[in-house]
């Protein structure tokens, strides 16, 4: 039984999808992230721009600015998924080495564990302001579930689920914008503005676009291998860019007219009591519960990644179910106790967030753009002794690719100094008001040194060997 052809729960996972297997069409992945997005659950993003220290106007114009840098670099790693036909950590180790490509698993297992402690509050946040009466922690769990559901089923019911909710997601967040800017208080005024809260807003909003890089691309695998990767990029771009802007529009607005309030308790306080407040906030928990699905189905994903570096795994549902528990069961208790300080521990995480992963980002987007123009023997991916074991080229010596790993380490080296969250602020970062600017060294500084290192190699024919691992 295949994905490709099955309509029950998919089996593939880390495994290449074959030609015969490969459906859809680019203009599918608008609808994945445009909802992945769109909804009530992402108006903290938005708050966020707020709460660092930002009057409305200026906010907004850090989501504007936020959301096409970390939407560019999203969708960049996007179009790698039809190209190989492999998730995304997999195909790190064809710039980190086999075993090398166990440093961004390391990272994705903190943030696939992260998102979901994060998400899962939020869910139960917008359950719990739906029905007061419910417990918190049962409003938690009942989100949650829905989650495991969707990631259990796998790919093709998170697409399926995608399409279904743009329209619920688009008219309940609607509802919300036109009630805030009915209830006033929206001052659009020039004044305010500090240097420090608006290059940090940038970069928070930037970042939570970014951290969907390592996984992006496992949404888009199973796409023809021949799908245009303009396409794959400007579809995701544009649903990721379109749902987030919105969503993160109403959140500032929220922040600015109710700063003692949480998002959804906001929600609430612009709505009214009734049976539409309910409504728009029950679509909200149940889109809340299927995006998190995006984060259980990537910790699988990633857990098998790094199973797979020690010993042979085959394709089955009960392996699956096996690697999702995990972060199902140490997220869900995790977020029992993590709702205290939220928005400000939520503001740290994704500080920490863009200091690991940008800079490995920047190796992908380098090595697969201008060294190798895509050029990977993507069966070599699983093979321990092969190409990505040892290669002079590259400096990979039992698995490890050291040009990879030292120029990741210069990246994170250069970015300590403009780090700024409250639990630590560089030199930089304190100079600069405390904005937080790692994110820029993060990217120039790694890509400088790893085009360096390498070197620009001339385009070669693509190995495409998509047959069955």
């Amino acid at each position: 039984m295949s994905e490709g052809k099955s309509r029950g729960v998919e089996v593939h996972h880390i495994d290449v999808v074959a030609p015969s297997e490969r459906h859809g069409r680019a203009r599918d992945l608008f609808a994945v992230w445009c909802s992945a997005n769109l909804s009530i659950g992402q108006f903290v993003f938005g708050a966020l721009a707020v709460i660092v220290g930002n009057n409305l106007l200026w906010a907004v114009v850090a989501l504007v600015i936020g959301n096409v840098v970390g939407g560019a670099f999203m969708a960049l790693h996007s179009a790698q998924g039809s190209r190989l036909g492999v998730p995304q950590l997999i195909q790190s180790r064809g710039q980190f080495g086999y075993y090398g490509a166990l440093l961004p698993v390391i990272l994705a297992a903190l943030l696939y564990g992260g998102f979901f402690v994060v998400t899962a509050i939020i869910g139960g946040q917008a359950l719990t302001a739906a029905v007061p009466a419910a417990e918190p922690e049962i409003a938690t769990i009942l989100v949650s579930l829905v989650s495991i559901g969707l990631a259990l089923i796998g790919y093709r019911v998170i697409h399926l689920a995608a399409r279904l909710a743009v329209w619920p997601l688009s008219v309940s967040v609607l509802i919300v914008a036109v009630a805030s800017i009915r209830h006033g208080g929206l001052d659009w005024s020039l004044g305010g503005f500090s240097w420090g809260p608006f290059l940090t807003a940038i970069g928070l909003v930037a970042t939570f676009l970014l951290t969907y890089a390592p996984y992006v691309s496992d949404y888009s695998r199973y796409l023809p291998e021949d799908t245009p990767a303009r396409s794959t990029f400007g579809w995701t771009f544009l649903g990721a860019t379109t749902g987030y802007f919105a969503a993160g529009l109403v959140g500032a607005f929220l922040a600015v007219q109710f700063k003692d309030l949480d998002s959804m308790a906001a929600v609430r306080a612009v709505l009214g009591d009734g049976p539409l407040t309910f409504v728009v906030l029950i679509v909200g928990a149940a889109a809340i519960g299927g995006n998190n699905a995006l984060n259980l189905y990537g910790g699988m994903l990633n857990l098998i990644t790094a199973v797979s570096s020690a010993v042979k795994v085959k394709a089955s549902v009960t392996f699956r179910v096996v690697m999702l528990l995990p972060t199902f069961l140490i997220g869900l208790a995790v977020a029992m106790w993590a709702s205290d300080n939220f928005v400000t521990n939520l503001s740290n995480f994704l500080s920490f967030l863009m200091l690991g992963f940008v800079p490995w980002g920047a190796v992908n987007l380098i090595d697969y753009y201008l060294v190798r123009h895509g050029d990977y023997d993507v069966n070599a991916f699983f093979e321990p002794r092969g190409p990505y074991y040892e290669d002079a080229a590259t400096w990979t010596w039992k698995g490890i690719a050291w040009k990879a790993i030292l120029s990741y380490v210069v990246g994170v080296l250069a970015s300590i100094p403009l780090v700024g969250n409250t639990w630590y602020t560089g030199p930089l970062s304190e100079a600069l008001g405390g904005a937080d600017l790692s994110w820029i060294p993060g990217t120039v500084v790694t890509g400088a040194v790893y085009l360096l290192l390498m070197g620009r190699r001339s385009a070669r024919r693509p190995q495409h060997v998509l047959d069955r691992v």
